[in-house]
């Protein structure tokens, strides 16, 4: 019976680890999808403005029905209310660097400055003396980020200053996106906290995009269909993403969500008949090797019993 006790709390801990990191590669496969859907949208006659605000539309009013459902109240803490309204307004500046970032570089150039976030986090962390930072877990990210090169294997060419900007601009706004959600869940839950977050988003881009007068809906069935399917992609994955904070905390799920951008090279493989060349695949392995070991636990050396 006593070893049953003692061996309890490693077994709940295993568990909440476990299913933390399955929330964050639902989200990851959630999101993944995202891109491909949003291509659907904009081949349909849709712009990048259109297509984030609907997203977010949709966004809104299916965590509404989640917490109606759920029976959860729409209001928050005041204490919850700030740190939700600052991580909308990153979340909204992260979406402009991203997107305005691929007006002036590849694609995979921006997803590439983009994904240095989970190191940027992990460096904060450690200095706030959130999350010690390791050497062991400081190379892992770094063989993460090289893997993802590989993968995304971005066409440098003339590097464009702006684009770049952009781009770190949006690895730095996620940054501060999440920690302002973790701060908020501490008062209100996870969907609560997304709901008013992504609300915040919404309104700064239904702004933007009346001001700019740049709606441009989907002239075809199937560019909808992308719509809807980037909305849902989008709320499941924030949702999922969110409720790993609290099994695993911010830093380790943001590391993990590194499989995003393979996941999304998959999906456009599969649907839009895109080729991937044997460096990429290298890539993917080497992304998926060092997210295991950085997740595997550090076997450290028994005590050992004084003579």
């Amino acid at each position: 019976m006593t070893a049953l006790v003692t061996l309890q709390p490693n077994a709940n801990a295993s568990s909440r680890q476990l299913s933390g990191a399955l929330f964050v590669l639902l989200s990851a496969a959630a999101i993944a999808v995202v891109p491909t859907a949003a291509r659907l949208a904009f081949e349909a006659g849709s712009n990048t403005l259109t297509v984030v605000t609907l997203r977010g539309v949709i966004g809104v009013a299916l965590m509404a029905a989640v917490t109606v459902l759920s029976r959860q109240s729409f209001s928050v803490p005041r204490a919850a209310l700030l740190p939700c309204i600052a991580a909308g307004l990153a979340y909204a500046l992260m979406s402009y660097g991203f997107f305005g970032s691929v007006a002036y570089i590849p694609v995979s150039l921006a997803v590439l400055i983009y994904f240095t976030h989970p190191l940027l986090l992990a460096v904060f962390a450690h200095r706030r003396g959130i999350e010690p930072l390791t050497s062991r877990k400081l190379g892992l990210g770094l063989a993460v980020l090289t893997g993802l090169a590989l993968a995304l294997g971005p066409a440098l060419g003339e590097l464009d200053a702006i684009g770049v900007g952009l781009a770190a601009v949006a690895s730095v706004a996620v940054c501060a996106m999440i920690l302002f959600s973790a701060r908020a869940q501490r008062h209100a839950t996870s969907t609560q906290v997304n709901l008013h977050m992504t609300a915040v988003t919404v309104v700064v881009f239904v702004a933007v995009t009346t001001t700019a007068n740049a709606w441009e809906f989907p002239t075809a069935m199937l560019g909808w269909l992308g719509v809807a399917v980037a909305g849902v992609g989008v709320t499941v994955g924030l949702l999922a993403f969110f409720a790993a904070f609290r099994l695993i905390g911010p830093v380790r799920a943001t590391m993990i969500s590194s499989v995003e951008p393979l996941l999304g090279i998959l999906v456009a493989v599969a649907v839009l008949g895109e080729r991937f060349s044997p460096a990429q695949w290298a890539g993917v392995g080497v992304v998926v090797a060092a997210l295991v070991l950085f997740e595997a636990p550090v076997r450290r050396p028994p005590p050992q019993r004084p003579d």
